[in-house]
C-alpha cells in the first residue's frame, strides 16, 4: 500500500487535552464522566474532555463519539464501501517464567495479586475459542504478534534521518517518554525488564492486549501489572478488526479479557483503529471494506460500549491519514484523547476532530534497555502542554479521620508546574495550590453516611486545565 507523506504540511497542536489517572484509592471505578477541560487560550483551542483512568490490566474507557457525526462523503481517495485503585507498586503470579512461558491470565484482586482465570496459549488464541476462531488466529499470528500493521511500522520506522530531528525537538519539551509493545517484544519468550525501561527513563507504556475476536496477548497482564509495578503509568489497548463483528462486540471482547479494573497507575482503554493488515486474505482495502459512515457507526459502537461499562474516555489511536481517509474526516470523537502516530515531523499532522494530541508516537525503530528488540520498539511522546491529572479514585473515610493525599499529574513528571483548586470536599478539608488535600473530616451523625461530589482543577502556565471529579464517602 502506498502511505501518504506527512511531508511539511504538519498540523501545529493549537490547544491542550486533558488526560486523567486513577493513582491509589478506592479500586472502585467512577463512573461520573469529568469535563470542563479547557484548552490553553491561543489559536482555536477547543474544551476537551476525559475520563477517569482504569488500571492494572487493561484499562477501557469510553469515547464521545455519536454515530453519523463527521462529514458524510469521504475525502478523495476514499476506498468505496465493500460487502463490514489498585496500589501502583503490583506484585503479579502472572510475569513469564524465565523460559518466556506465558503463565495464566487473571484479574486483580484488592491485594494487587492476580486470580486465575483461564490459561493462554503461546499462540494468543482464546481460550476455548472455536475452529474457526482459532483457525483465523492462527492464519494471522505474524501480524497478531505486532503492536500495529506493518504498513504503519514501516512508516513509523524511516527515515531515521527525520526521526531523530522529531526525537531532538521532543526531547527538548517533555521529559515524559513512554513506548508501546506486544507479543512481538518478546522475542524466544524473553521477558521485558521493565525495572530496566524504566530506569532508562520511560514513563509509560501501552500494551496491545486484544485483536478482532480472536486474540489475546499472552504476555498483556505480566507486562501491565511489571510496568506499574516499576513505577510507569500504562494502557493496554485493542486492535481493532471492524469487518468480522461490531464495536460494541470487539469492546466487550476486550473488556473481558483485559480483566478490566480501574485505580492503579493506569490510562485508559486505548482503541487502535488503523490499515488492515489482512487485505491480501479479507480482500478488502486499508478501511477493511468499510464506508466512511460505516465505519464512524463501528467506532462509536466500541467506544459507547466501553463508555457504558467503564463510565470512562477511551484513548484513540490513528494516523491522520487513515482516519481522515477511513471515517471521512469525522469530527465527532474530539473528546477522546488522540495518541496519534507520525514520524519525521516537528509536529504530526492531526486527525479531523482533533486540535492537540496527548501522546505522540514519532517512531517505531526504537531500541530500549530492557525490551529485547532492540531497533523495533516503538517510541512515543507525552504532550507537555496538556494537563495530566491523575484521579485519586473513590475515597471512603471515617468522621474525624486525618487525611493528607496528594493529587499527582504527569505534567509534575514533565516538571511543569500546576495550580490546584478543589470543589465539594468533605467538611474539614481543603486543597494547596499544590495539590495536596489536607485536613481533619468533620464528625457527624453516629452511623450516618455522606457522599461529597469532588471536582478538583488544576490549571497549567499556559492557561490549559484539567478535572477529575470522583465520590468521597464519610461515614459517621
Amino acid at each position: 500500500m502506498r502511505l501518504k507523506s506527512s511531508g511539511g504540511a504538519a498540523v501545529a497542536a493549537a490547544a491542550a487535552l486533558a488526560v486523567l489517572f486513577i493513582a491509589g484509592g478506592s479500586a472502585a471505578a467512577i463512573h461520573v464522566v469529568s469535563s470542563g477541560f479547557s484548552a490553553a487560550p491561543a489559536p482555536t483551542a477547543q474544551p476537551a474532555r476525559v475520563g477517569t483512568v482504569a488500571t492494572a490490566t487493561v484499562p477501557a474507557t469510553q469515547g464521545a463519539g455519536t454515530t453519523g457525526s463527521g462529514t458524510s462523503t469521504a475525502p478523495a481517495g476514499t476506498p468505496a464501501p465493500s460487502s463490514t485503585a489498585l496500589s501502583s507498586t503490583k506484585t503479579s503470579s502472572a510475569t513469564p517464567t524465565q523460559s518466556g512461558t506465558p503463565t495464566p491470565s487473571g484479574t486483580l484482586t484488592q491485594s494487587g495479586t492476580l486470580t486465575q482465570s483461564g490459561a493462554l496459549t503461546p499462540s494468543g488464541a482464546v481460550p476455548g475459542a472455536s475452529p474457526a476462531l482459532a483457525a483465523l488466529a492462527a492464519s494471522r499470528a505474524a501480524d497478531e504478534a505486532l503492536p500495529h500493521s506493518p504498513q504503519l511500522l514501516q512508516q513509523l520506522a524511516a527515515p531515521s534521518s527525520s526521526s531523530a530531528a522529531a526525537t531532538n525537538q521532543a526531547t527538548a519539551l517533555t521529559t515524559v517518554r513512554g513506548i508501546d509493545v506486544a507479543s512481538y517484544q518478546h522475542q524466544n519468550g524473553a521477558a521485558i525488564s521493565w525495572a530496566s525501561v524504566g530506569r532508562a527513563g520511560y514513563k509509560f507504556a501501552a500494551i496491545k492486549t486484544t485483536e478482532g475476536n480472536y486474540y489475546v496477548n499472552p504476555y498483556a497482564i505480566s507486562d501491565i501489572v511489571s510496568a506499574m509495578s516499576a513505577g510507569l503509568y500504562a494502557t493496554v489497548y485493542h486492535f481493532a478488526i471492524p469487518n468480522i463483528t461490531t464495536g460494541a462486540a470487539q469492546a466487550q471482547f476486550a473488556l473481558k479479557y483485559s480483566k478490566y479494573r480501574s485505580g492503579g497507575r493506569a490510562l485508559p482503554l486505548m482503541l487502535d483503529i488503523e490499515y488492515d493488515p489482512y487485505v491480501s486474505t479479507d480482500h478488502t482495502n486499508e478501511c477493511y471494506g468499510l464506508s466512511a459512515a460505516a465505519m464512524r457507526t463501528w467506532i462509536s459502537s466500541f467506544v459507547s460500549t466501553a463508555r457504558s461499562a467503564t463510565g470512562q474516555y477511551p484513548i484513540i489511536y490513528t494516523t491522520a491519514n487513515w482516519w481522515d481517509t477511513c471515517t471521512g474526516s469525522s469530527t465527532a470523537f474530539g473528546a477522546d484523547p488522540m495518541w496519534v502516530a507520525a514520524y519525521g515531523v516537528s509536529s504530526p499532522p492531526m486527525p479531523a476532530g482533533w486540535p492537540a494530541y496527548t501522546f505522540w508516537q514519532y517512531s517505531s525503530a526504537g531500541t530500549v534497555s530492557g525490551v529485547s528488540t532492540s531497533g523495533g520498539t516503538d517510541l512515543s511522546y507525552f504532550n507537555p502542554s496538556v494537563v495530566g491529572l491523575i484521579d485519586p479514585g473513590s475515597q471512603a473515610s471515617k468522621g474525624g479521620a486525618k487525611v493528607g493525599m496528594q493529587v499527582a499529574s504527569l505534567d509534575a513528571v514533565a516538571r511543569a508546574t500546576l495550580k490546584f483548586t478543589a470543589s465539594g470536599l468533605p467538611p474539614g478539608l481543603s486543597i494547596t495550590a499544590g495539590g495536596d488535600v489536607t485536613g481533619t473530616i468533620k464528625k457527624g451523625t453516629a452511623g450516618a453516611v455522606k457522599k461529597y461530589l469532588v471536582t478538583v482543577t488544576a490549571k497549567n502556565a499556559k492557561g490549559a486545565s484539567g478535572s477529575a471529579i470522583f465520590n468521597w464517602q464519610v461515614t459517621g
